[in-house]
């Protein structure tokens, strides 16, 4: 059975430069301290980590800060860094860590209406696939968990496989899986009322 439902990220993402089989080289080269080598690896990653924390936090500003503390965090842990994995994914789990403890720390989630999220506003040009898809992720942030949404984004807005998504939000392969059927199936359920 073929769904309407389709989740990709707001934008493909380019090939970045220093992103692949050379980030443990990249990694340890900002280790021995080279001038420029971690500023390599924040503009090869820094897109993906802010939108993915923007999913998460859903404020610009709190976005931007989140991301900034993440990069932090990352620099003066480089030494953790398995060189046998891939990089982004140890940042994504930073940067769920830093938006989770962020959050706690605040104790309460403020729900902002649709209007203030922080959404882009899309350009003249854009397609209907764009704002179907902004409206599909919109839709799920409604009827998800967090942890559903969350989940459903590393998998098909970060375009993570389960054993890359399962790491980064600390749960079994079978779980990640469990969470994205219900999560579609909720999704689908949701999109037959309508």
């Amino acid at each position: 059975m073929t769904s309407s439902l389709e989740f990709r990220p707001a934008d493909p993402l380019p090939a970045q430069p220093g992103a692949g089989p050379d980030e443990a080289g990249l990694v340890r080269d900002a280790q021995a301290g080279e001038r420029g080598a971690f500023d390599r690896i924040v503009a090869a990653h820094h897109r993906r980590v802010f939108n993915f924390i923007l999913q998460l936090a859903r404020q610009r500003q709190d976005a931007e800060d989140l991301t900034q503390q993440t990069f932090l965090k990352a620099y003066q842990h480089l030494g953790r860094f398995d060189g046998s994995r891939p990089l982004i994914n140890w940042l994504l789990t930073i940067a769920r860590n830093s938006t989770l403890n962020h959050f706690r720390s605040a104790k309460k989630w403020e729900e902002l209406p649709e209007s203030a999220a922080a959404a882009e506003p899309s350009p003249a040009h854009a397609a209907e696939h764009r704002d179907r898809r902004d409206h599909l992720w919109a839709r799920a942030r409604a009827v998800l968990s967090q942890r559903e949404f969350e989940v459903l984004w590393l998998r098909f807005g970060e375009d993570l496989t389960v054993e890359e998504t399962a790491r980064v939000v600390g749960l079994t392969q079978t779980h990640v899986k469990v969470l994205v059927f219900r999560a579609r199936r909720a999704l689908l359920k949701e999109e037959k009322s309508l």
